[in-house]
């Protein structure tokens, strides 16, 4: 089985799919398809979904307090659009008491809007591209208490821009790149007090920046590459002593990890790990404390497991899950407290759920979900306390609802939504008060809105 991979491009044909024939099956009392970008907010999750009334718009569920599965009590948030178009709210973000999201009202083009959960106050904050033109907010990420995200005005192109939770506090921060094109920040990564990004200037190439939030404290940290050349940061991950990790591009070196504190001579890279111009290619970036463990091919072992403590010394792998050239690919590695989930494959078996505390010797599979060479190809890997939520297949259920504590044995089929080998394709995976929410599809192939008792010292499955 495999997850559902979307474009927005295919996301929306689907949602036009839907509204020509699912939704003609739909039950009365469960008026809307496609929940998606699910975000709590006090005692409610707020979320965007499809009706044929009103399109794509922005809908609430209250805790739910029923325990069947399959969740019927949302409501329709508003009608920022009205009529069958929808506004087609995206990038929900929440910070403090609001949910901020771009949003299309027909007139004033996509622009930021803020929620705090009711329709009175589901309101558009700055119309930052005057008039019917699109500012394209995006990116949002929270550094204290204040919101950052990338748009673009009619003067400045796409660059970094700031709100504190008031209109007149939204401005730009600062113009990178003067001019239409603009910086086009990206990887907004919070780090600290400070934002840090990759961000282009027709002089510098695409680099490390990072913002105070002002003006002057907004300033490329290092040009790595020299000159117009991208040096590309990517995978930017914040460790607890206020310093980030990321990977960049060189080319004597390829794609390597580095580190830095935010100043030109603490920007450096950690270890050649494949060394000569060929790549490592480090990915999957996750931090436990003050080590980031990470997928990267040091060009003997293949793409393994390893590990940085910011040092090179301490840049090492951790282990060659498939021993020799051949590739175990960890992926998707997920913090649960002092260890990681991830998924990879020993050659031997498919595609499986694996775990590691960042040593050789505590590192391993934590079951074959789909005994023998076919994988269970475990994705949405979502901490859940000390342990994790996700979704896997094997040949009797299809792609459903896991749990796992780290152990083969704390590690079973919490909920088999779309029974028999059909896959539900279970994501989102939100907390709810005494419930974990998610979206799933029935046994139609549509997507709705789920709920499961929140695993107490254990989950008990829903056939």
């Amino acid at each position: 089985p495999r997850a559902r991979m979307t474009t927005p491009m295919q996301r929306r044909a689907r949602i036009l799919l839907l509204a020509a024939g699912a939704l003609a099956a739909t039950p009365p009392d469960v008026p809307y398809v496609d929940p998606h970008q699910l975000v709590r907010l006090d005692g409610a999750i707020l979320f965007a979904a499809y009706s044929a009334a009103s399109g794509s718009e922005l809908w609430r569920l209250d805790e739910p307090t029923d325990e069947a599965p399959l969740v019927r009590a949302a409501r329709q948030l508003s009608d920022i659009r009205p009529g069958p178009r929808g506004s087609y709210p995206s990038t929900l973000t929440r910070m403090g008491r609001y949910v901020y999201f771009a949003a299309n009202d027909g007139a004033s083009g996509i622009e930021l809007w803020r929620t705090d959960g009711t329709r009175a106050g589901t309101v558009l904050v700055s119309d930052i591209h005057e008039g019917s033109g699109d500012s394209i907010p995006s990116g949002f990420t929270m550094v204290d208490d204040t919101l950052y995200f990338v748009a673009s005005d009619a003067k400045h192109g796409f660059e970094l821009w700031r709100c504190d939770g008031t209109p007149e506090s939204v401005r730009l921060v600062a113009d990178i790149n003067p001019g239409r094109a603009g910086s086009n920040p990206r990887q907004l990564t919070a780090v600290g007090s400070r934002l840090y990004f990759a961000a282009t200037e027709d002089a510098y190439g695409t680099e490390l920046w990072t913002s105070d939030g002002t003006a002057q404290g907004t300033r490329r940290v290092a040009d790595i590459i020299g000159g117009p050349a991208d040096a590309e940061p990517a995978e930017l991950t914040a460790l607890a002593d206020a310093t980030v990790m990321f990977v960049a591009h060189t080319d004597s070196q390829g794609a390597e990890l580095w580190r830095s504190d935010g100043t030109e001579t603490g920007t450096r890279l950690l270890r050649d790990i494949r060394p000569g111009r060929e790549s490592s290619r480090p990915r999957y970036l996750a931090a436990m404390g003050n080590v980031v463990v990470f997928q990267a091919n040091d060009g003997r072992s293949g793409h393994e497991l390893w590990k940085s403590d910011g040092t090179t010394k301490g840049t090492v792998q951790v282990a060659d899950i498939r021993p020799g050239p051949d590739n175990s690919l960890p992926s998707f590695i997920t913090t649960v407290r002092d260890h990681v989930f991830f998924t990879a494959t020993d050659g031997a078996g498919g595609v499986e759920l694996w775990r590691s505390d960042a040593t050789q010797s505590g590192t391993h599979r934590v079951a074959d979900l789909n005994p023998g060479p076919d994988s269970s190809s475990p994705g949405q890997l979502t901490p859940l306390g000390d342990q994790l939520l996700f979704a896997a297949g094997d040949a009797k259920h299809g792609w459903e609802v896991w749990r796992s504590d780290g152990t083969a044995q704390g590690t079973w089929l919490v909920s088999d939504v779309r029974e028999g080998t059909d896959s539900s394709y279970p994501a989102n995976f939100t907390e709810s008060a005494g419930a974990v929410v998610f979206t799933a599809d029935d046994a139609t192939g549509t997507v709705r809105l789920w709920r499961l008792a929140r695993p107490k010292p254990r989950l008990s499955a829903r056939e």
